[in-house]
């Protein structure tokens, strides 16, 4: 089935600019005021809590180094603004896809260059991809399986061991993000099998850059700052601004220094209740995109009472999950289902979950289970403006009304991941975001035999006949409407008879000043496309 489109929004945007000398902030904590008018108004100023390792494609995997490289590299596909519903055209202006999904060829663009002026190649996105898998960085697992032909320099065909529907949207992770082969070997980088060992590029990618995105990198000072300037040898239409300062910052002072900016500033970690009493001029663009939940081992060794699976129920019945959203600041309103709202697959806003205290009581009444007691482990952090501490003591004054003793255990999160990972925790709570924007890495974590049913000692043999057929009728779609179908009801399914037990959503953020328009966030992974953010009016 051939798709071919239009190119994205941000590639049809033409904005004339004038390229200026401009003085950029050294110190992560100055603000862009600081500066000469001429050179605010041309310079993007970004504040967020960094997270990342690395620059280099082939091994980034973290928040900050997806927003920077999705900048500076393109990948065959992307998605436009918030949308992930369906791929878009990226290096790639067309592909098709076998109607087995196995078989999928693009047709690269002519006119794409790399920084450097040259042209980019199949060759180019054989190296690349192949370099991906090879590096077996924390993406690589997602390409196993996955091989690249190249039958001409502007046609890459991709096949998989499996049917696998998913592979486009694979294709959109910054990630698989395509880079210079020629540039990346000289510079001791290999796409062999035995890159992991051998590879020595990654110093030189995250000094300087070596992709076709609209920016390069100026100066990456990993704690302080990253800054882009404009890639004056981009095939497509320019961005709006020259410059770009991506500047590392606690999120509380995001929050004071966005109120008080009059330059062109976007801030990425006001969340959550940090949302309250924002200033009406500034801008929120969000999308829940994060699950929050609590989960119960299912071994009776570790856990008498919650092995049980009347009491996971009782559990479900005795919350109030709207004023669990209350605090988690969702705008999305209660949970529905462990496929946040902001991806395909999610249930309808019909099926938001409900408290019923006299069903709670019932459930634990009918079952012979009485004076029910429970550890409830959780990670004393602040995650996304919500201090999880307040979740959990919400879950336990709302358990309390059922009769249910839930002790609080706060941990450092280290210490929560050592207990969780284990599988030795009686109960606990955490956020869960997708990888990439498909169910995919959710139903296979969460469903028996995933790395999250294992830690909660939940096996097949543990698990529900509806829920072992609708996970395998879910692996087993071959198409994006069916594999939506079918995560539909593996949710249900799992409402009903897993250890899960699901407290509401929480949305990435992004906030802008009034100087600037299309500060988008995307779930796609690099929360917003810089290169579209532009001046009002």
């Amino acid at each position: 089935m051939p798709r071919r489109f239009r190119a994205p929004a941000h590639r049809r945007l033409v904005v004339a600019v004038s390229l200026v000398s401009v003085v950029a902030c050294v110190l992560s904590a100055c603000t862009a005021g600081r500066a000469g008018s001429a050179a605010r108004d041309n310079t993007l100023v970004v504040d967020t809590s960094f997270v990342y390792k690395t620059l280099d494609p082939g091994r980034v995997y973290e928040q900050t180094g997806y927003l920077v490289v999705h900048a500076l590299y393109e990948s065959l596909l992307t998605f436009d603004g918030g949308d992930v519903t369906e791929p878009k055209p990226g290096l790639a202006e067309s592909y098709e896809v076998s109607s087995d999904a196995t078989r999928f060829t693009f047709t690269l663009r002519d006119e794409a260059t790399f920084s450097d002026g040259t042209s980019v190649t199949a060759e180019d996105v054989e190296f690349s991809l192949e370099r991906l898998v090879n590096l077996k960085g924390s993406a690589s697992a997602y390409f196993e399986g996955l091989d690249v032909a190249v039958p001409d320099r502007r046609t890459v065909v991709v096949t998989s061991d499996e049917p696998n529907p998913n592979v486009p949207v694979l294709l959109t992770m910054p990630a698989a993000s395509i880079l210079n082969a020629d540039v990346v070997t000289d510079r001791g980088g290999t796409s062999g099998g035995d890159a992991a060992s051998k590879d020595r590029a990654q110093s030189y990618l995250d000094r300087t850059t070596a992709g076709s995105g609209p920016y390069v990198l100026e100066r990456n000072e990993p704690g302080e700052q990253v800054v882009l300037t404009v890639n004056e040898n981009y095939w497509g239409d320019a961005p709006a601004y020259p410059r770009v300062v991506v500047r590392n910052m606690e999120a509380q002072n995001q929050k004071l220094t966005l109120t008080r900016s009059s330059s062109p500033e976007i801030a990425l970690d006001i969340a959550g209740t940090l949302l309250d009493g924002l200033p009406p001029a500034l801008s929120v663009s969000q999308q829940p995109d994060t699950a929050y939940f609590s989960f119960v081992n299912t071994d009776p060794e570790v856990s008498p009472v919650g092995a049980q699976p009347a009491f996971v129920r009782a559990m479900r019945a005795a919350l109030d999950y709207p004023g669990l959203a209350d605090l988690l600041g969702s705008r999305s309103g209660p949970a529905r289902g462990l496929i946040a709202p902001a991806y395909p697959g999610a249930l309808p806003e019909e099926d938001k979950l409900e408290q019923d205290l006299p069903r709670a009581e019932k459930l634990l009444s009918d079952a012979g289970i009485t004076d029910p007691a429970i550890e409830f482990i959780y990670p004393a952090i602040t995650y996304r403006g919500v201090d999880l501490g307040t979740i959990a003591t919400k879950v336990q004054g709302d358990a309390a009304k059922a009769g249910i003793t839930i002790n609080l255990r706060p941990l450092p999160l280290n210490a929560f991941l050592e207990q969780y990972r284990g599988g030795d925790a009686q109960m606990g709570m955490t956020p869960q975001a997708l990888t990439y924007p498909r169910a995919d890495s959710m139903v296979r974590v969460m469903s028996p035999g995933g790395v999250n049913a294992e830690r909660m000692n939940w096996t097949d043999d543990k698990a529900s006949a509806a829920v072992r057929s609708t996970t395998a009728d879910f692996l087993a779609a071959t198409t994006d409407e069916d594999r939506t179908a079918a995560v539909e009801a593996w949710q249900h399914a799992m409402h009903r008879d897993s250890p899960y037990v699901l407290l509401g959503n929480n949305s990435g953020t992004v906030v802008s000043t009034p100087e600037v328009t299309g500060a988008e966030y995307t779930p796609a992974g690099w929360i917003v496309d810089l290169a579209v953010v532009r001046p009002a009016g």
